[in-house]
């Protein structure tokens, strides 16, 4: 008589979800997000995918393969795992987080026992800023790792395209960094959405500095927030128009993500949702 086979034995695995990027440094940051993750959880797999198709598209070409998030989470599935987290590495909850969540709900309408994928289910956690608290956490970190503006200067965080639909939270977020800096000098824009550029000029002005720190304000730093930002080749880049109102423009070559006060933030979002739901096995 034949047996029916047993589930390898599972501690569960959390999937890491970032926009893409092919720079070293954003790599790096997904890297460290893994390895942090991983010290958290020992036993657990620990895998990441990148949502952005084109990003996965130049990987290829370059020879090597990158799973978008439904891949990823089917090979979890299927390699015997009952019980996924999984972790944005997304600055708020807008269009990639609204990208991402119906592809989790889906797959979980066929979890449970008796379900068509026969697994537990799939628990995703909160981008960055997502809950009130969230913000003042980050604020703080945020002022903690720009304490050394200098009393002429202004730090300006540029929410990429690559972000989308933040507007709200970045309000959110640029009021209570007021709150924390109350120096006005840590600005918050947008390179598509509000506050864009020349909100950001007019709050400048009002603050008197002419020196101006830019830094993309993304957890993963790709190509295309380095063009917007800063590329010889974009004419409409916020250091050209910055420079051309008069400024001292400086381009920070270290995005918010790879700072530890920001991974660090991100892994704790993790812990925290799934230790509440008793998820995964330590």
């Amino acid at each position: 008589m034949h047996g029916h086979g047993n589930k390898p034995e599972s501690h569960g695995a959390v999937l890491v979800v970032a926009v893409g990027t092919t720079q070293s440094e954003g790599r790096q940051v997904v890297k460290n997000c893994v390895e942090k993750i991983q010290k958290s959880y020992p036993r657990a797999e620990v895998a990441y995918a990148f949502s952005s198709e084109p990003v996965r598209l130049v990987l290829k070409e370059q020879g090597e393969e990158i799973s978008g998030p439904l891949a990823a989470l089917a090979s979890l599935i299927d390699k015997g795992h009952s019980r996924i987290a999984v972790q944005p590495l997304f600055l708020t909850s807008g269009t990639r987080y609204h990208e991402l969540y119906p592809v989790i709900t889906s797959l979980n309408e066929m979890a449970g026992a008796h379900g068509v994928l026969g697994f537990d289910g799939i628990l995703i956690s909160s981008p960055l800023v997502m809950y009130d608290g969230d913000f003042f956490e980050v604020a703080e970190a945020i002022q903690s790792i720009y304490a050394d503006i200098s009393d002429d200067e202004a730090v300006v965080l540029v929410s990429p395209k690559s972000e989308g639909g933040t507007d709200p939270a970045l309000c959110q977020l640029q009021m209570i960094l007021d709150d924390v800096c109350r120096t006005g000098r840590l600005t918050i824009g947008a390179v598509d959405g509000y506050p864009g550029i020349e909100k950001v000029k007019s709050r400048l002005a009002h603050i008197g500095v002419k020196k101006v720190r830019l830094v993309p304000l993304t957890i993963v730093p790709g190509i295309h927030a380095w063009i917007e930002i800063a590329g010889d080749a974009n004419t409409d880049s916020w250091q050209k128009a910055l420079e051309a109102s008069g400024y001292s423009v400086e381009v920070d070559s270290k995005g918010l993500g790879e700072y530890d006060q920001i991974t660090d933030i991100i892994v704790k979002r993790l812990v925290s949702r799934v230790d509440s739901h008793a998820f995964l096995k330590k």
